[in-house]
């Protein structure tokens, strides 16, 4: 429901907006605002307390009309023009929320209206830099504060919970007649003096030593005041039993504190400190909005106060504000070397960031340096939390519980479960919820990337390091083992989503692997590469090409065995996929004597397909033609349906290419049949690629257009994107063939070149067809309308691209 009466003008800074009038005013004068600006805006601000969904936005805004979500996007950047860029803030895949802090009380409270002009006495101390931001946190606080007479604002080191305490005290002075007073607990050593640090602060007595705390208690029971109690952590017992003192006799006093840890007192209120904003696009715009950046910039200006961000450092300061994680503290201390050091530096050098970003002798003590502050962190651990935080270091990405238990070699779930939740309360470990499915439900631990940092490094200085490393590796090769069946099967969507999911650690497995020195077994490495091929050859298929290479170069002895066998297969596909078949012929080939050796006729047969693969991609046809026959008698002999489909699927290539149309779609057909029947949905939509673009060639559309909608309906639950972006191309063709030729460039611009970019190269008869079917398009156009369709599909974002499509192919069904 909207908040307040829906009639009457809400005022916010320097505007007003009025419902009755619907006019936007700023200073007194009226805004120009088109009716739809004005309706998101009104809806925003009546719903300020929550997040407003997209879905209810285009309810309230374009009630009874079907339009895209991008229009709501146009409205708030229109808004946030004419009203500053932090009226509104986007939470990416969920909504939007109105951010301006009302110029009246929360409650419309008219005493607290008119005791607001006396200010109340406080001890806050003055800011010596600016406060930027934090606009959805400030108004988050004004909310919660109210409900609840504890509200604690917990998060990293460094992230910016006290100046976010002080600018919310200063700007609700009015609202405590009694006072807004602050104490800052960092220089105690002992619990017990916290009760007599808030007595000196309060100029109670002045023996404020000796005041027991039970006074301080009744003293504010009869009070209306606002005691901000900073740095809570390293003093937490003192600090909960002065709260719990306090919050045991009635009052309206209320107390704000500020701890990298819960004070875990009853009735106590968490808001963990976000960190900064980051840019939500690469568009200048976007980049000068974000708080993150706004810090830096402010920051940097007070060492060059010419500086600037443009389009030549945004990148720059992008990669900066990103990998220091939004922390406010780590980006300052790095905008303060831009008079040393140009922005690119400042990010070349932030692998070594706990040397790059130290501060100042005017810094308080713990914050000189941004190790000082992980380390006062740190040494709040206890020995045992110490020792799970080190491990955590070697995971990339995060890890399951399970892979905590593993690498710290911890058997009792419930000992590592404590151990993670202690981390987490200290603000040092992030919990992440996955998407349902097969295990996506399941919570990871996530560490930012400074905190992983500075874990690795006493990770090092303790010697654990090595025998960590190799324990996650071990680990993750058990996962890629377990999946590895399943991704030729009816359950490989949901076991690529699981592999996925440690995309990162796979790459730092398979790097630690094949280090030189690494004390570990290659045969980890080349078993860990033989599992993970088939993944790799749809993820990040040059990345998965080196890391299998460097497994191979770690076994030295080239032992025979399935491990083998498979890893150079892998390689085979990837460097065909990538049209670097003359790299890949030699692992086919060697592949094919190991396979020989072993006797074993399925991996004979699909060697022989590889061979074939290869000499395919470099123009051999009638070679590659006698092995993909050779596949195919074996496979059909011995029963092996993946060689045996994937054999019919390549000589269907050659027999298209060569203009056998008829027999090419029989054998795609067949090969389509074998794939469907084993589950393996990847090869189907291949093979429904492949039948897609013969069938268009031969202007069979009906039937390509059945084929292109059977391929995305299976493409809903993948999860690759090259696949995806395979359909869009070859529906492309059919578009062009259909004369639907605006559309068609538009696929083709959403398309064809992030394909290239993901690392894949097409054989010579697809590039001959694209031309083909573009160049009748542009023609169709002309060269002006064919630029700006395609333009218009290189701004989609792949999902959005992959709607239109269904949408495309469900009007044409």
């Amino acid at each position: 429901m909207p908040s307040g009466n829906a009639g009457q003008p809400l005022r916010f800074g320097r505007f007003e907006i009025c419902p009755a009038e619907r006019v936007v005013r700023v200073d007194g004068q009226p805004l120009a605002l088109g009716a739809r600006a004005f309706d998101l805006l009104l809806a925003l601000a009546q719903r300020r307390e929550r997040l407003v969904t997209k879905q209810e936005l285009l309810d309230l805004v374009w009630p009874g009309v079907v339009v895209e979500e991008h229009n709501i996007a146009a409205q708030v950047s229109t808004l946030r023009k004419l009203l500053g860029a932090n009226v509104i803030t986007t939470v990416p895949g969920r909504g939007y929320r109105f951010t301006a802090i009302p110029n009246s009380p929360p409650n419309g409270d008219a005493r607290a209206s008119s005791e607001s002009a006396s200010q109340p006495r406080h001890n806050l101390p003055e800011q010596r830099t600016r406060f930027i931001g934090r606009t959805a946190a400030l108004v988050d606080l004004a909310l919660l504060l109210p409900q609840k007479r504890l509200l604690t604002l917990v998060g990293i080191g460094g992230c910016g919970k006290t100046r976010l305490a002080l600018q919310f005290a200063q700007q609700r002075l009015a609202d405590y007649r009694d006072g807004v007073w602050f104490v800052d607990l960092a220089p105690l050593r002992a619990p017990e003096r916290v009760a007599a640090a808030c007595a000196a602060a309060l100029e109670l007595a002045r023996d404020s030593e000796t005041l027991p705390a039970d006074r301080i208690a009744a003293h504010l029971a009869g009070r209306q005041a606002l005691i901000v109690l900073d740095n809570c952590e390293h003093v937490r017992a003192g600090a909960a039993a002065f709260v719990d003192g306090v919050l045991a006799l009635p009052g309206r006093t209320r107390i704000l504190a500020t701890s990298r840890e819960p004070l875990a007192v009853a009735g106590e209120q968490l808001y963990r400190v976000p960190p900064l904003s980051l840019p939500a696009t690469a568009d200048l715009n976007d980049v000068q909005a974000a708080d993150a950046v706004r810090v830096f910039v402010d920051r940097a200006r007070l060492v060059l106060p010419e500086f600037e961000v443009d389009d030549a450092n945004a990148a720059a300061i992008i990669e900066i504000c990103r990998r220091l994680d939004g922390i406010a503290l780590a980006i300052e201390l790095a905008a303060a070397r831009v008079t040393m050091l140009p922005v690119s530096h400042i990010a070349a050098r932030l692998p070594d960031r706990f040397r790059l970003l130290t501060g100042g002798s005017s810094a308080v003590a713990r914050q000189q340096a941004l190790v000082a502050t992980m380390q006062w962190s740190y040494e709040l651990l206890t020995l045992a939390e110490q020792r799970m935080l080190r491990q955590l270091a070697v995971f990339a990405g995060g890890c399951t519980l399970a892979a905590a238990m593993a690498v710290a070699q911890i058997a009792d779930e419930y000992e590592a479960l404590a151990l993670l939740t202690a981390l987490h309360d200290k603000s040092l470990l992030a919990v992440e919820r996955g998407p349902g499915g097969e295990g996506g439900s399941r919570p990871r631990y996530r560490m930012l990337e400074t905190v992983r940092q500075y874990a690795q490094q006493r990770l090092e200085e303790s010697g654990e390091a090595a025998a960590a490393h190799t324990r996650h590796a071990e680990h993750f090769l058990a996962l890629a083992e377990m999946a590895a069946p399943f991704l030729r099967g009816p359950e490989q969507s949901q076991w690529m989503a699981r592999l996925r999911a440690e995309h990162e650690n796979l790459v730092a497995a398979m790097t630690w692997c094949a280090r030189e020195q690494a004390p570990v077994d290659p045969q980890v490495g080349l078993r860990l590469a033989a599992a993970t091929g088939r993944y790799w050859v749809f993820n990040d298929i040059d990345l998965g090409r080196r890391l299998s290479e460097g497994a191979l170069r770690r076994d030295r002895d080239a032992t025979d065995g399935m491990a083998r066998v498979e890893t150079l297969l892998g390689l085979a596909a990837m460097c065909m996929h990538s049209g670097r078949g003359e790299e890949g012929l030699p692992h086919a080939l060697a592949a094919l004597a190991a396979a020989e050796r072993l006797a074993s006729t399925e991996h004979h047969a699909m060697a022989l397909v590889a061979i074939g693969s290869c000499l395919g991609r470099e123009g051999e046809e009638d070679d590659a033609l006698q092995y993909y026959s050779r596949a195919l008698a074996l496979a059909q002999t011995g029963g092996h349906a993946v060689p045996l489909a994937a054999a019919l699927n390549n000589i269907a290539n050659i027999e298209f290419r060569r203009g056998q149309q008829e027999s090419a779609v029989q054998r795609y057909r067949q090969a389509l049949h074998l794939s469907r029947a084993r589950g393996d949905v990847r090869a189907a939509l291949i093979e429904l690629h492949n039948l897609v673009r013969a069938l268009t060639a031969t202007r069979r559309n009906e039937a390509a257009h059945a084929c292109a909608a059977e391929a995305e309906r299976l493409l809903r639950g993948v999860g690759e994107s090259a696949l995806k972006l395979e359909l869009i191309e070859v529906c492309a063709g059919l578009a062009s063939s259909r004369g639907e030729h605006e559309f068609a460039a538009r696929l083709w611009g959403a398309a064809v070149q992030r394909f290239a970019d993901a690392g894949y190269h097409r054989p010579l008869v697809d590039d001959m067809l694209l031309a083909r079917w573009s160049t009748a398009t542009r023609e169709a156009l002309g060269d002006a309308a064919f630029e700006g369709a395609e333009a218009a599909g290189r701004a989609l974002e792949l999902d959005a691209a992959m709607l239109e499509l269904r949408r495309w192919l469900e009007r044409n069904a």
